[in-house]
């Protein structure tokens, strides 16, 4: 699968829907503003493989993660999909346990039990996001709360843009998660590399979309073990 990264000339042509930074404190959950999308344009850059694109603010700190791809089911579906919390642990990368314990309609609290590995170290994590919803087009959602403090901080979003008259989709997931504290000395690595902390969270990205678009497609497709 090809994976095209966005660089300076293709920041040029998604300048035209990404919502901007404000400060230095671009808190953006929202990957799109999809107004400003020529669809036909759109929907060559994502047909050709995954999107990708960092956010950093005027310091060079890492402030979101941005990822697309073309799912070839209606937007309908794509949402049933990412709103399936229940069955996360069948399909979506690192997630031994999901479960919504506080349901107020188009408010939500999701619980959720990561397990991760990534390349030198691993970490079991249990956390819960407050997460809105907009039917069929929109879901964001900030930190709750997290045991033992070990993620300080992440927010994001997804949106669900309907392309070719509505049999696909283009979706768009955004993240950034200050994972510093999760194990001892992860912190003084990132501080040392920040390219770490990029890495990590662009590699989220990546694996959730792929796990969205392949449950979307096929609905009895399972995470590899």
């Amino acid at each position: 699968m090809k994976r095209v990264v966005i660089a300076a000339a293709m920041f040029a042509v998604l300048s035209l829907f990404v919502l901007p930074a404000v400060a230095d404190f671009f808190q953006v959950r929202t990957a799109l503003d999809e107004t400003g999308i020529d669809q036909p344009t759109l929907a060559r850059l994502i047909g050709t493989g995954e999107l990708l694109m960092v956010r950093e603010n005027s310091a060079g700190k890492l402030q979101l993660v941005t990822g697309g791809i073309l799912i070839n089911r209606p937007a309908a579906t794509v949402w049933k999909t990412v709103t399936d919390y229940n069955n996360y642990a069948k399909f979506m990368p690192s997630t031994a346990e999901c479960q919504i314990v506080n349901d107020n309609g188009n408010q939500k609290d999701v619980r959720y039990k990561i397990k991760f590995k990534f390349v030198i170290f691993s970490f079991t994590v249990n956390y819960v996001l407050r997460t809105y919803f907009r039917p069929m087009e929109e879901i964001t959602w900030n930190l709750l709360s997290c045991e033992d403090n070990k993620i300080r901080t992440t927010y994001g979003s997804w949106r669900f843009i309907p392309i070719n008259g509505g049999t696909q989709t283009a979706a768009f997931y955004s993240v950034y998660s200050d994972i510093t504290g999760v194990v001892p000395g992860l912190g003084s690595l990132i501080r040392k590399d920040p390219t770490m902390e990029t890495a990590i969270n662009a590699s989220t990205v990546l694996l959730v979309l792929k796990a969205v678009r392949n449950r979307s497609e096929n609905p009895a497709w399972v995470q590899p073990q």
